[in-house]
């Protein structure tokens, strides 16, 4: 029993900048991201023209896209399909898109296919250079560019609409400002000391510097950056088996990453194999302040379905409204700060949790509320991974 990923994979952060051409109006680029066990998929679709005809262009694309890769279809084969749509919309009045899909491995591994769109451009801690040695190569009528290339820590990966690389054209740019240039741009950016992660934000500033102080086009500047994982380890609810629970805290306990014990029943069952003691941090005897206990070695322990639930409620609410001494707020906080959840669910049976109370106050049992949280945290980008104990 092992989690899919530990602290020694790698992450991929994803920021990006986009502007419409018209303020206020709907942007025809569209970027969708997925996150697996295996793999970090990102796609930049670019519908032509600009407004509600591009954006479901770039929508249904990118949709397309990643439901093919979720069934199982080869990175190629993806792209083969949706490139035959578009030759065909070339002549019809099917809606068109180009677009980069890029599927980068825990390993750093990075496979980015393009079609009629700008060369990508990868990023170093402090260099930053176009990726025009791509190979071009057929895909039933149509032509496609695919490069390949490892990232290690600090590494990452600029994909770009055409508004930016057509930026200034026919101003001080004949023929637009040009990939090359918006990676020697990055590159002015990083030697000065800039933080990656604030890039795409400035090139999509100086898109409309160039560009007469507008945007001559649906404009994206998306980073991919890989980085170290933050790893998270959840340990809650008691084994399906006492016998198990020596095995199970010690295989917790060779997790590496932040250890995180949910559940008073667990506390003890972790505290009794380690031999240490348990000391209660805060009892407050109000519900939305659950207690949480003090015990060496693990990171962070509290009371289990209560606190999952109230942190449930509030995982998408913003940081500047938390209590600031509250074990919610603070497994709150411990979500937010990592990349990699490793949750590790007892399927011991909790009479507590069948009782009418919990259900009067809206409580979902341990299995329910730890699925529906992973979703949560899945939605806003984290990798989650449910073993069941």
């Amino acid at each position: 029993m092992k989690p899919d990923i530990d602290a020694t994979g790698k992450y991929i952060e994803v920021v990006y900048s986009q502007k419409a051409k018209r303020s206020g109006k709907v942007c025809g680029d569209y970027v969708l991201v997925e996150r697996g066990p295996e793999a970090t998929t990102a796609i930049l679709a670019d519908g032509i023209g600009t407004g509600i005809k591009a954006n479901i262009a770039s929508v249904m694309c990118a949709s397309r896209l990643m439901e093919l890769l979720r069934q199982g279809f080869t990175l190629r084969e993806t792209c083969e399909k949706i490139v035959n749509t578009m030759h065909e919309a070339r002549t019809s009045d099917i809606p068109f898109s180009a677009f980069s899909v890029c599927r980068i491995l825990n390993s750093g591994h990075a496979t980015i296919i393009s079609y009629e769109i700008p060369s990508p451009i990868l990023l170093s801690r402090r260099f930053a250079t176009y990726l025009p040695q791509q190979r071009f190569l057929p895909l039933g009528l149509e032509m496609v560019a695919e490069v390949n290339c490892m990232l290690d820590c600090d590494d990452g990966i600029i994909l770009i609409s055409d508004g930016v690389s057509q930026a200034g054209m026919g101003r001080q740019y004949g023929m637009g400002w040009g990939a090359q240039a918006v990676s020697y741009f990055a590159n002015g950016l990083l030697t000065q000391g800039m933080n990656v992660k604030d890039v795409p934000e400035k090139i999509v500033a100086k898109v409309k510097e160039i560009s007469g102080k507008t945007y001559g086009d649906d404009t994206t500047c998306l980073l991919l950056l890989c980085r170290e994982a933050r790893v998270m380890n959840v340990l809650t609810g008691p084994p399906l088996k006492k016998a198990s629970d020596e095995k199970v805290v010690n295989m917790f306990m060779e997790t590496k990453g932040t250890r995180v014990v949910c559940g008073s029943t667990t506390v003890e069952v972790v505290a009794r194999v380690l031999k240490k003691p348990v000391m209660v941090k805060d009892i407050s005897g109000s519900y939305h302040k659950p207690p949480s206990y003090e015990l060496a070695d693990i990171d962070y322990a509290t009371e289990g379905a209560l606190t999952l639930n109230q942190v449930y409620n509030i995982l998408e609410e913003n940081s500047n409204k938390l209590e600031s001494d509250s074990s919610v707020s603070d497994l709150y906080r411990l979500f937010h700060a990592s990349d990699v959840i490793n949750f590790f669910v007892g399927t011991a049976t909790n009479r507590g949790h069948e009782s009418i109370v919990f259900r009067q106050m809206g409580i979902f049992p341990r299995e329910v509320i730890v699925k529906l949280l992973a979703e949560k945290l899945r939605k806003i980008g984290k990798l989650v991974n449910l073993e069941y104990v």
